[in-house]
């Protein structure tokens, strides 16, 4: 089911090496990559810093600014942000920030590591496990088929679907009745489960 879609990956290299990254204007430098229309179909924005050490204004700007921004939709609704950074340090406080500002987003070490990018924002340990289950099931799910893997009634596992799409980690394919919508984990491009277009 999860070969019919497309997702557009948009990729953003913040500079090279491992100098001190100051911009105060980062969000502009997103925004020049990211869609003017926001009706568009799947798609993924990844800003790849490499080894780049960036300030916490740079932090601050693109975890609020620009996660906000992602939260509000101005990129669409089928648009899930990626931050990769070499340091583990800067992961984890795009983590603490993302959390405490209730912003979806994923982190990873590289682009290569797409698949096992870290889910980070206010996350209950149920939508943890859900993440986790639609990953193992290949990135895709139906509530009907959600409500069959974990054993439960197709209402509370649409509920747990839709839940964690509202919140920004699951993007929502429409589809007619009787198919169901279609929730899809946007780490899953990386695992081969459904293409991409850079």
């Amino acid at each position: 089911m999860s070969q019919a879609i497309s997702f557009d990956v948009r990729f953003v290299p913040a500079g090279t090496g491992s100098a001190v990254w100051d911009d105060p204007h980062v969000d502009q430098l997103i925004r020049r990559f990211m869609p003017h229309d926001r009706d568009h179909g799947p798609m993924l924005g990844v800003l790849h810093m490499g080894a780049a050490r960036p300030t916490p204004g740079v932090l601050r700007n693109l975890v609020v600014t620009v996660g906000e921004d992602v939260k509000a939709g101005r990129y669409g609704r089928c648009f899930s942000l990626f931050i990769s950074s070499e340091d583990e340090d800067t992961r984890s406080v795009i983590g603490d920030v993302a959390a405490s500002r209730n912003v979806a987003l994923f982190v990873c070490s590289s682009f290569d590591d797409i698949e096992d990018a870290e889910p980070v924002g206010a996350l209950t340990a149920r939508d943890r496990e859900t993440l986790t289950l639609v990953l193992e099931a290949g990135g895709t799910a139906t509530a009907l088929s959600f409500a069959e893997q974990v054993s439960i009634e197709k209402t509370a596992a649409g509920n747990r679907l839709a839940s964690l799409h509202k919140k920004g980690y699951l993007q929502r394919v429409e589809r007619p009745h009787p198919a169901g919508d279609l929730f899809v984990d946007p780490r899953s491009v990386g695992r081969g489960k459904v293409g991409a277009d850079r």
